[in-house]
């Protein structure tokens, strides 16, 4: 493959985001392992979700494409209408809509050889995890019409993957990785939520049905944002009382001044956007700002802290792992 079709199908499959999904695996794969779990079973659980991520990618961009030809085509509207860079390799040209169709279905499949794989090793039980998962990859760019696109993301790529991941390790189920789940599985949500808050007014304009759009207002997705962080702290807390997660993982509290920093500066963004933003060390790194072009910069700092939350987050817990079971 050439450089410009490899960079080509990297933007169409949307491989940067896959950072995300990584860090999700590398949480129950550490419990797993610790525990005497396969490491070899860890690494194949990994392609597997690789694969089924950017199969769903493709498949949700496949769909978009073929709901708007279709409207065009009925004379409901004049012209596509998508966020920039969606299904840009088409309208460049570069590839085609049957390629988009031909290579999501390539990836799904690879997908169920490899669930097959893990079927054949641990039987039935492995059901509970794959057909809802599969199912939910499927119907994302449905589901997603009536703003359950984020919350479907969070479940297949928190509790399912987390669950997943630890049995097809260790051939058994874990609830202290579904707890620890429900967290990474919240501020999943953050993230993307986060996003379309930057993109409320885009939305607003198309019509587009999302979980900030279903809040009627900026500012009561703001506030739902603000639930749903605290919300992911609450939840480790509850269970470290309850005694089910070993107090180490507190540890994650000191995530806290990331979450503050970030709902400040998306009130700041809704309330007053033309006030400057001061950046402080809790945001993280912000290497990817810094190297954007500076009409993109202000989006994408906002962007940036919320994935930074998370990973930081995911860190402390993969922390909290390591002090609590070694």
């Amino acid at each position: 493959m050439d450089t410009k079709l490899f960079s080509i199908w990297f933007m169409a499959l949307r491989v940067y985001s896959l950072p995300i999904s990584i860090m999700s695996w590398l949480v129950p794969f550490l419990f797993a392992a610790i525990n005497k779990g396969n490491i070899i079973y860890g690494f194949i659980s990994l392609i597997g979700i690789i694969i089924l991520h950017l199969a769903t990618n493709l498949f949700d961009d496949t769909i978009d494409y073929l709901r708007e030809k279709h409207a065009i085509d009925k004379g409901l509207k004049e012209n596509f209408n998508f966020q920039k860079g969606k299904c840009f390799h088409i309208f460049n040209n570069d590839l085609t809509i049957k390629d988009y169709i031909i290579v999501s279905f390539l990836l799904f499949f690879i997908a169920f050889l490899i669930a097959i794989f893990f079927l054949n090793i641990y039987g039935i039980k492995l059901l509970f995890i794959i057909i809802p998962s599969i199912v939910l990859c499927l119907l994302y760019p449905i589901l997603g019409c009536l703003g359950l696109g984020e919350v479907i993301v969070a479940v297949v790529f928190s509790p399912l993957l987390y669950l997943g991941v630890y049995f097809v390790m260790t051939g058994v189920f874990s609830l202290n990785v579904l707890v620890i789940s429900i967290s990474t599985g919240l501020l999943s949500v953050a993230v993307l939520h986060n996003h379309m808050l930057l993109d409320f007014e885009y939305d607003e304009t198309n019509r587009k049905t999302t979980l900030c759009r279903i809040c009627k207002t900026r500012k009561n997705a703001l506030r739902l944002l603000g639930f749903i962080i605290f919300s992911a702290y609450l939840n480790i807390i509850i269970w470290v009382i309850l005694k089910v997660l070993n107090p180490f993982y507190l540890t994650v509290l000191l995530s806290i001044p990331t979450a503050i920093t970030l709902y400040k500066v998306m009130y700041i963004h809704i309330n007053n956007p033309n006030e400057e933003i001061k950046r402080n060390i809790f945001m993280g790194s912000l290497k990817s700002v810094d190297k954007a072009i500076d009409e993109q910069k202000n989006f994408l700092l906002k962007f940036v802290i919320v994935r930074n939350l998370l990973s930081f987050f995911t860190s402390l817990i993969i922390i909290s792992i390591i002090l609590t079971e070694i």
